[in-house]
């Protein structure tokens, strides 16, 4: 998968901007709050339907706009293809493919593809459980775009359930109704999520031990509130209700569902020892990077080409020995990385003259 251009006009600090990108590395540098990592933003979009951020749709809007809108030309295994979101203040984003507009985030969603790594991707080790299922649940929407409405119908669901607990509304049946739909949903989700882990920690257990020489195995383990074993559908969603039956007057009490797949975690182990509370700053790291790059490779091994990798401030964020190692494993693919000029031409001398686009204040300009 290839990244041709993207255009923007009026997202966030860029007014109109074309920028044209090209095979292998692509480096965006400037000064801080420069509009870097803006760009990145608008190009995950396009993977994902929102921001890596957390942003709302209207704080992409360039201030004193009332719309914004991006558009990218790429090209993938099936031909060349163009996408285009128009955002707006006070209603939802327009979203089109090859000029006819979509309504479906399922209609559109896989056909482009990102690995997007920040520096808060550093925290998937140490950081909230919310934090880890957000980064399984990107990634397999993008392979699997379908997975997409069994979230949303999941997340929709839950609320009602949520706000009917608040109120202390007296029925059980409703009640069970909700139950209902959530363990059907529940048992898909969990299963997808573990499905997903255990294809992940093959490419990441082989990226670890090709990073530490072999000193160190990463494994990694899905806790789930449900139990053990996710082949079956069906007895996932019988152990999610009997659960929910289990636990309903606890909730009840509550006001608010406490269990669910919207509770549950994966665990990143370090030789047989979790990494949250026994791993060096170090070792967190090269599990970290492990992940991104097991995510960019099981992209690739589902869906027949590698993504677009998107990398964001990370640099600086890792020593010499990683910086090689991620610059070394990304070769061959096509990479947009951000960072302040000094980043990029002391000790980076290999990607010097790379493709190099200089932003200052939301504009663009090659150097």
């Amino acid at each position: 998968m290839k990244l041709n251009t993207l255009s923007v006009r009026d997202f966030k600090n860029a007014e109109n901007e074309r920028i044209a990108f090209t095979d292998g590395v692509n480096i965006i540098y400037g000064d801080n709050a420069a509009g870097k990592t803006n760009l990145l933003e608008a190009i995950f979009l396009f993977a994902t339907g929102k921001s890596f951020r957390g942003g709302k749709d209207k704080d992409f809007i360039r201030f004193g706009q009332d719309t914004a809108y991006i558009e990218i030309e790429f090209e993938e295994k099936s031909g060349p293809q163009k996408m285009g979101i128009r955002l707006f203040k006070n209603q939802k984003k327009q979203i089109f493919r090859g000029g006819v507009q979509v309504t479906k985030l399922s209609e559109y969603l896989g056909l482009f593809r990102a690995v997007i790594f920040t520096p808060d991707h550093l925290n998937l080790v140490k950081g909230s459980p919310e934090f880890r299922r957000r980064f399984i649940d990107i990634a397999i929407c993008q392979s699997f775009p379908r997975y997409v409405a069994s979230i949303s119908e999941y997340n929709r669901i839950l609320a009602q359930k949520n706000a009917f607990l608040k109120n202390k509304i007296d029925s059980d049946e409703l009640l069970e109704v909700y139950n209902e739909r959530l363990a059907q949903l529940a048992s898909v989700i969990t299963q997808n999520r573990y499905k997903y882990i255990c294809r992940l920690e093959k490419e990441a257990e082989a990226f670890q031990r090709d990073m530490t020489d072999g000193a160190e195995k990463l494994t990694l383990a899905y806790n789930s509130q449900a139990g053990e074993g996710f082949e079956s559908i069906e007895e996932i969603r019988k152990r999610y209700a009997e659960l929910f039956r289990q636990k309903r007057e606890q909730e009840k009490q509550k006001g608010i569902s406490l269990y669910g797949p919207h509770k549950d975690d994966f665990l990143i182990y370090i030789n047989g020892k979790n990494a949250r509370q026994f791993a060096s700053q170090g070792q967190q790291r090269s599990a970290v990077l492990s992940l991104k790059l097991a995510e960019g490779e099981l992209s690739k091994k589902l869906t027949g080409e590698y993504p677009v990798f998107l990398l964001d401030d990370i640099l600086s964020e890792l020593d010499a020995r990683r910086k090689r190692y991620i610059l070394e494993k990304t070769q061959e693919k096509q990479v947009i990385i951000t960072g302040c000029e000094k980043e990029f031409f002391a000790g980076l001398e290999q990607i010097a003259s790379r493709n190099k686009i200089y932003v200052e204040n939301g504009k663009c300009f090659y150097t």
